[in-house]
C-alpha cells in the first residue's frame, strides 16, 4: 500500500512539474486609430490644389453651367502609429476604411486604388501619391457601405516594424476609372487592425504557491515543502514502540 501510494505521489508531481512548464502563445487585437486624416482636391482644369476638411475619393463636377469633366479629383490619405513589436511577432494586419456617395450618377461602377507608403506622422500633399497599389475596390452610386471590404496588410506592417521606436504605415485611397460623371464619394477614416504575439505562462489549475513558483522559474517539487512537524504525543508513542521491541 506505501509502494502504490508513493507511486501515485510521484506521479502526480511529474505530472504538475511537466505542466506546470507549458507555456501558450496569446494572440492581442490592437484597433490602431489614424494619427493623420487628410483629403485633396486636383483641379481638372488648372494645376490648383484645395485641402478638402472632409475625407473624400472621385470626381466632383463643376456645376453652375461647367462643361463636363470640369471639377476636381479627390484623393484621401491616412497614416498610423504601429504598436512597437518585433516583425515575428506580427501575426496579421488589416486596413479597413467605408464610403458613401456625395454626388454620383449613373450606372457605371466607381473604382478607387488604396496604396500603401512609409509615413512620418504628418499630412502632406504628396501622401496622396505616394505608395505601391495593394488593392482596387469598386462601388455603385446606391451603396451607403462603399469600399468596406477589409484589405490584409500584413506583410506591409511587418516590413515596418520595430520592437522599439515609432514608425508610420500610410494608405491613401485614389480615383482609379475614367467614368463619365460625377462619381464622388465621402470617406471615413479608416481603421487598422494588428494582431500581435505575446508568450504568457499558462498557470490555471495550479495552486496558488505553486503558480507563484512558476511565475519566478521556481521548479515545483515535494522535496522542497516543509515536512509537517511531529507532535509531542506522536514522539512519545514512537519510543515506548522501540523500548518494547527491545
Amino acid at each position: 500500500m506505501k509502494h502504490q501510494a508513493l507511486l501515485l505521489l510521484s506521479g502526480v508531481l511529474c505530472s504538475g512539474v511537466l505542466w506546470s512548464g507549458e507555456s501558450r502563445a496569446v494572440d492581442r487585437s490592437i484597433d490602431v486609430p489614424a494619427k493623420v486624416a487628410v483629403c485633396w482636391g486636383f483641379l481638372t482644369n488648372s494645376s490648383a490644389t484645395k485641402q478638402s476638411r472632409t475625407l473624400g475619393v472621385g470626381f466632383w463636377q463643376r456645376a453652375s453651367g461647367a462643361k463636363p469633366g470640369v471639377g476636381a479629383v479627390f484623393a484621401s490619405a491616412m497614416e498610423y502609429q504601429l504598436p512597437e513589436a518585433a516583425p515575428s511577432r506580427v501575426r496579421s494586419a488589416t486596413f479597413r476604411f467605408s464610403g458613401r456617395p456625395s454626388q454620383c450618377v449613373g450606372a457605371e461602377p466607381v473604382v478607387v486604388d488604396v496604396f500603401a507608403y512609409v509615413g512620418d506622422g504628418r499630412g502632406e500633399i504628396g501622401d496622396t501619391s505616394a505608395g505601391s497599389r495593394i488593392a482596387q475596390l469598386s462601388a455603385d452610386c446606391n451603396d451607403r457601405a462603399a469600399f468596406s471590404r477589409p484589405i490584409d496588410v500584413t506583410h506591409i506592417v511587418r516590413q515596418a516594424s520595430v520592437a522599439s521606436g515609432v514608425r508610420f504605415v500610410g494608405f491613401n485611397v485614389r480615383k482609379a476609372n475614367n467614368r463619365q460623371g460625377p462619381g464622388l464619394f465621402d470617406l471615413t477614416t479608416g481603421k487598422l487592425t494588428v494582431v500581435i504575439g505575446d508568450e504568457v505562462i499558462d498557470k490555471r489549475g495550479l495552486p496558488r504557491n505553486d503558480a507563484a513558483a512558476v511565475q519566478k522559474g521556481v521548479p515545483v517539487a515535494a522535496a522542497q515543502r516543509p515536512r509537517p512537524r511531529m507532535r509531542e504525543a506522536d514522539v512519545s508513542s514512537t519510543e515506548a514502540l522501540r523500548r518494547a521491541e527491545r
